[in-house]
């Protein structure tokens, strides 16, 4: 590993101040290794829109210099992007964990890059070098997911540590707990700089084990004489697990519905994760041959995502399974900050159709994969870095993790809360740390709907709203030859307003005599140097505003005839 005065620079593409779209850089010289590249789910804000992904702008510019892009867990928030990013930039090698890495061929094979993948498997405690200046160890952590890491990598100024997502869990479920020994070991050699999971630093105390929600699951599915759905995340393997040793108990039968959910199952059984326990496993299709009270259905639709599994069994909409009287529902997850309204849907449509439900507010039925404060701190004390930068959470969580590390007095220098975009540099000539004061870094988000992606900027989230709030005025506009008179009066059409009909063609007669006056007299009446399409837009908005009190969605076109 070679060494000079150039610094050593950490750059958030996505991650900070937000919770999804974990995208990090570290870079020296003329080598880049990129850390995680995920997405994030929309909600209801963001109206219709698929996913949303991090801006790839600094790494197509800087494509020469990546070196290998290194995945702490196959979380859709960490991986998700990566078949997109590929599209865009050649990654030459995604160091990955076995399980990760069937995720994300799986990924890039349905949007067509799986030529432009190549991924190494590693296994916790390995240790690989990544181009000349970086050396990357996998630390095991327990988490939601199987085959979680920390990241300790070596550079020429120091060692530099990434948390990943991680808990301290001593009794978990399936494998070993996070490997306290390693930390302690890393500590020792005085890391430069600590990169630390913040997504609940909010919560005081200690994570509960994944082991400690089992007998209560247990109880709420024995009890139960009808049918049994447990809504839960398809990746968290661990709980499918410890379900489906619960079905056996109960003497049920396990069906999976949700494409996730079967995905994830399918690759945990074919990677011997998870037993293939073929006589307890069921497809969904065969539900109805069997009794309702030897029915345990694991579910995609925590979240009351659209067209999910759940949400369809809430509507009655699910083509398999009908939602009786005495069913029992559990929702074995956490309310992701912006789904409430959703996941209150669901679960009142479900109380609606007879169905008992429980979920976290009612019963210990879920169990965080994210370390409270008190392992943030057990964190910090074992490793004593130098500079502290929290990551993986919105700003108060940042903050929050930040404050939590300067009470402790375990940051020998300092500790930075940092935005996506800023360029975090360790200057060994100096031997200072410094942030950049400005966005040094472009960054952003991309939406994807459907098999199409673009840019998401302001005016355009504005518009989606002010459509689905309040209605699109469409104005055709038929011009003559010379463009300055129009042919006939302007057509308009209402979507999506609420109002009697009698009104809607009051308010469609009224735009268009506006519309009409304001094409005619636009050179005479126009100081605000507006366009034609923006000058006639503004009067059919102050026409529709004498009927109704809404700001719809202005659309004006015109064609030359």
């Amino acid at each position: 590993m070679t060494k000079s005065n150039k610094p050593l620079k950490v750059i958030p593409l996505g991650g900070l101040g937000e919770i999804g779209l974990n995208l990090m850089v570290v870079e020296y010289d003329n080598e880049i290794l990129v850390i995680d590249c995920g997405v994030l789910f929309p909600d209801l804000h963001w109206l219709g829109l698929d996913l949303v992904l991090p801006d790839f702008t600094y790494l197509i510019e800087n494509e020469h210099k990546i070196k290998g892009l290194v995945v702490t867990h196959g979380h859709e928030d960490h991986i998700g992007a990566i078949p997109f990013l590929l599209g865009k930039v050649k990654i030459p090698v995604i160091y990955c964990s076995r399980f990760a890495g069937r995720l994300i061929t799986d990924k890039c094979e349905e949007r067509h890059v799986k030529d432009k993948l190549f991924t190494y498997n590693v296994s916790a405690g390995e240790k690989i070098d990544v181009g000349q200046h970086f050396s990357v160890e996998f630390v095991h952590v327990t988490h939601s997911t199987l085959e979680t890491f920390a990241l300790a990598i070596d550079t020429p100024h120091g060692l530099v540590i990434h948390s990943g997502d991680f808990k301290f869990d001593e009794e978990p479920y399936d494998g070993p707990p996070s490997d306290k020994k390693r930390f302690k070991e890393l500590g020792k050699q005085k890391p430069l700089l600590l990169l630390a999971d913040s997504t609940n630093s909010e919560r005081c105390g200690h994570s509960l084990s994944e082991s400690s929600i089992g007998e209560e699951l247990e109880r709420l599915i024995s009890e139960s004489k009808e049918a049994v759905v447990v809504a839960l995340f398809a990746s968290n393997v661990h709980r499918v697990h410890q379900l489906m040793d619960i079905a056996e108990k109960c003497g049920r039968k396990v069906f999976l519905s949700g494409r996730s959910m079967e995905r994830y199952v399918q690759i945990a059984i074919e990677e011997n994760y998870l037993p293939a326990r073929r006589d307890m496993l069921h497809a969904v299709e065969e539900i109805n041959h069997f009794a309702r009270n030897e029915v345990l259905v694991l579910s995609t639709g925590s979240q009351g995502e659209a067209r999910s599994s759940l949400q369809r069994m809430a509507k009655n909409e699910n083509r398999w399974l009908k939602i009786q009287p005495g069913d029992t529902v559990i929702l074995s997850s956490r309310s992701i900050p912006g789904n409430e309204k959703a996941i209150n849907f669901v679960v009142n449509s479900l109380f609606k159709l007879g169905a008992m439900v429980h979920y976290q507010d009612t019963n210990d039925v879920h169990v965080s994969g994210h370390a409270y404060q008190k392992e943030q701190l057990e964190l910090l004390e074992m490793l004593k870095p130098r500079f502290f930068i929290p990551v993986h959470g919105e700003f108060r969580h940042l903050n929050l993790h930040a404050r939590t590390a300067r009470e402790s007095g375990c940051v020998s220098e300092e500790t930075f809360v940092v935005e996506n975009g800023h360029v975090w540099s360790y200057e060994p000539e100096r031997d200072v740390a410094t942030l950049s004061e400005a966005y040094a870094v472009t960054t952003g988000r991309l939406w994807v709907a459907g098999d199409t992606e673009g840019s998401l900027d302001a005016s355009e989230i504005k518009s989606r709203k002010a459509a689905a709030r309040a209605g699109v005025i469409n104005v055709n506009c038929l011009v003559s030859a010379r463009g300055s008179k129009l042919a006939k009066t302007p057509h308009v059409i209402l979507t999506g307003f609420l109002c009697k009909e009698s009104t809607r063609a009051k308010i469609e007669k009224e735009i268009a005599t506006a519309c009409e006056e304001a094409f005619e007299n636009f050179y005479a009446d126009n100081p605000e140097g507006m366009t034609k399409e923006q000058w006639v837009a503004s009067h059919a908005r102050r026409a529709v505003r004498r009927y109704l009190d809404i700001k719809p969605l202005i659309i004006v076109s015109t064609v030359n005839i």
